[in-house]
């Protein structure tokens, strides 16, 4: 058996290098504008940092054979990589708040009391819609919670129309435990109902 020499290896390692240093600057950019939408002034400029730095590596190397259609392709590929897995790891960490909006067509105190029970606030509100009077109910929650908290709706009132809506920052309000803090860079003081 033959062993490859280094100049052999250069055309299977450059695409791989390529792919991968696309594929983790695209990631890093995409929870880089999430972070920087979310008011996080510290993390942004570090992993704006890295992602510089893995961006002009991957172009570098495709730039000195930019006829090369494996090394265009891997470009390419690691860039629809790093968008798909920017949104799964965004997803995965769940980070800051968000507003879960409540539409039922009738007032839902056991609905309410649940919501209130996790330990987060519920503001209520009177409304009129297309088919009559309903009840809006408001709460700021963490991303985190959410799955669990639509379960939590959908198991008791399926009818009910949910939105949910990112939120930058809370200063107030009623959220599990005490001193907690609300998303990545703001506090939440332990008031109101």
């Amino acid at each position: 058996m033959e062993v490859l020499s280094a100049g052999a290896l250069t055309p299977l390692l450059i695409p791989l290098i390529v792919f991968g240093a696309r594929a983790i600057d695209v990631s890093l950019e995409t929870l880089r504008i999430i972070l920087l939408a979310r008011g996080g002034r510290l993390l942004v400029p570090v992993i704006a940092f890295f992602e510089i730095i893995l961006w002009l590596l991957s172009l570098g190397l495709v730039v000195n054979d930019y006829t090369n259609p494996v090394f265009l392709l891997s470009y390419a590929a690691g860039f629809a990589t790093g968008n798909y897995a920017g949104i799964l790891l965004e997803e995965r960490l769940a980070m800051g708040l968000c507003v879960l909006r409540v539409i039922t067509p009738r007032e839902d105190a056991p609905l309410v009391d649940a919501l209130r029970a996790t330990g987060y606030g519920v503001t209520v509100v009177g409304a009129e819609g297309l088919q009559g009077p309903c009840t809006i109910l408001y709460s700021v929650v963490k991303r985190c919670d959410l799955p669990r908290l639509a379960g939590l709706i959908e198991g008791m009132n399926p009818r009910a129309f949910t939105t949910v809506e990112d939120v930058r920052s809370a200063t107030k309000g009623t959220f599990p435990g005490s001193g907690h803090r609300s998303g990545l860079f703001g506090r939440a003081n332990r008031t109101g109902k």
